[in-house]
């Protein structure tokens, strides 16, 4: 018999036996399986699912195959899909992440869909941990803010949305931590001398509530400047009681920016946060500033942020659609230049309050100025201690109209900002 003819009697041989019944096939991890598309599957819904994780946005094929074999696994699977991404959502605060931040890369990378099931899975590991014991307090601000996005909502969970949610923060890399973890922090953990008082905070909000609710932008300015010199006197007073001491040290926090014109809104966190002695470094992929300062000092950055976005967004707003000559949209490019413009020109005036404050306090004390300049440099320091290969990077401005509209936005009043203002309730 030729070789020709043994070779087709053999694999005639091997088409019949594949044929027949037979024993289940194994896996690669030695469980019972079967072959899809000409591979291997594991019978765990654990190995099926780390299996389509592994595959997600490399063979879309193979994906969707073990995402269709999930899906037959039908309630059980999903009920160990849900438990599994609140497992790996646990994983992260040990390795740097905040719930909110692991939310808000979510939605970045995928979509609120997803975001909410992981904003459930964190919200339901907090609070187990808090039940076991008291959180942190930047944990439980973590749980008020996740309870408010996700509050009364019920995930309607699909095998789709569970693997991709779980490649996502399975894939996250470590982050510096912001906070002690969890399980390092007890409630008292933390807390410093350096945050702003509560009258005081009490005044600077309800300053900022007002400026972001009038209709008037010379108002809204005005307001706004007020809060920037109340904070600014705060900050100096603080600065004088712990240079006595010497033991406060800069930390650092990280401010979360949605699209669109994440770039532009970094621009006047950037802004902000010169204004009160801060320092920042952008992290465009994971659509966040980090910024370091004294604790005192970076509330006030994450409460003007807030109110600031809130009122360009407004005025923004009031320009509606763009189009140039040709009828083409320019609509985008003249709300990126706008928040450019706003920045740049907002950045300005905070400046001008918070100089007002410092020369009044250095008539007072002539130590101020050796006093800042100590913290600066510690807050420098620090920076670079963290992101010792940070760039600076240009931005540039694509639409005139948009920059000088954004500029007029911040610069429509004369800012006159002193103890006349100070002392008003």
């Amino acid at each position: 018999m030729g070789k020709n003819n043994r070779e087709r009697r053999a694999a005639k041989r091997r088409r019949q036996r594949a044929s027949r019944p037979g024993p289940p096939r194994h896996s690669q991890h030695g469980r019972a399986g079967r072959s899809h598309g000409g591979f291997d599957l594991p019978a765990t819904v654990e190995e099926l699912a780390w299996q389509a994780v592994g595959l997600w946005r490399a063979d879309e094929v193979r994906y969707r195959g073990l995402l269709d074999v999930l899906e037959e696994r039908g309630q059980p699977a999903l009920a160990i899909l849900e438990r599994m991404l609140g497992q790996a959502v646990a994983t992260l605060w040990q390795r740097g992440w905040t719930a909110v931040e692991a939310v808000h890369v979510t939605k970045r990378l995928l979509s609120e869909p997803h975001a909410q099931v992981v904003a459930a899975a964190a919200l339901e590991d907090l609070r187990t941990r808090g039940d076991r014991g008291a959180l942190h307090p930047g944990w439980a601000a973590q749980v008020a803010v996740l309870s408010e996005r996700a509050g009364g909502y019920s995930p309607s969970l699909d095998v789709v949305l569970l693997v991709a949610a779980l490649a996502v923060v399975s894939r996250l890399p470590d982050v510096p931590g912001t906070i002690p973890a969890p399980a390092d922090s007890p409630a008292v953990a933390g807390l410093t001398s350096a945050r702003l008082d509560e009258r005081m905070l009490a005044r600077v909000r309800a300053l900022l509530v007002k400026a972001e609710s009038t209709d008037f932008p010379e108002e809204a300015e005005a307001l706004t400047a007020k809060a920037q010199a109340l904070i600014a006197r705060h900050a100096i007073d603080e600065a004088l009681l712990e240079s006595k001491h010497d033991n406060a040290a800069p930390t650092m926090r990280r401010v979360l920016l949605d699209d669109p014109y994440a770039d532009a809104k970094a621009s006047l966190v950037t802004a902000v946060a010169a204004a009160n002695r801060c320092r920042v470094v952008q992290s465009p992929a994971f659509g966040w500033c980090t910024v370091f300062g004294f604790d005192g000092d970076l509330n006030a950055v994450e409460l003007l942020v807030a109110s600031l976005l809130t009122q360009a967004t407004r005025s923004m707003a009031r320009h509606g659609p763009r189009r140039d000559p040709g009828g083409r949209s320019t609509t985008r490019s003249f709300r990126r230049s706008f928040l450019l413009g706003f920045s740049q020109r907002i950045g300005q005036r905070l400046g001008e309050a918070t100089a007002t404050q410092v020369i009044a306090a250095q008539a007072e004390q002539d130590r101020l100025l050796p006093v800042l300049a100590s913290r600066d440099e510690r807050v420098r320091a620090a920076e670079q201690a963290m992101f010792p290969q940070a760039v600076k990077r240009s931005t540039s401005v694509s639409n005139a109209s948009g920059w000088t509209a954004g500029q007029a936005a911040a610069d429509l009043a004369e800012l006159g900002v002193g103890d006349r203002l100070l002392d008003s309730p």
